[in-house]
């Protein structure tokens, strides 16, 4: 969802707009936010772009069962990469 400008107004555009312009007033920006999960995928961009440059965007496997295991054992480095 791209958040509506200041000065959207609520009548006009598609009716989820209007919905979100509606909330937005009634709720404040932080609430509607937090509500919506409007602003998380940054985060989401982010751990990809940062996976993909540490461990490349390719796996070395060849069959779908083996990928999923490269696939989790490089996840489970990231995670203790990350965590310590």
């Amino acid at each position: 969802m791209i958040k509506p400008g200041r000065n959207a107004r609520s009548d006009t555009g598609p009716p989820a707009r209007g919905v979100a312009v509606g909330r937005i007033r009634e709720l404040g920006y932080g609430t509607w936010a937090e509500l919506v999960g409007y602003g998380r995928r940054w985060a989401v961009e982010m751990f990809y772009s940062t996976f993909k440059r540490v461990f490349g965007e390719s796996a070395m496997c060849r069959s779908l069962g083996s990928i999923v295991l490269e696939l989790v054992g490089k996840v489970a480095l990231y995670n203790m990469l990350v965590n310590t």
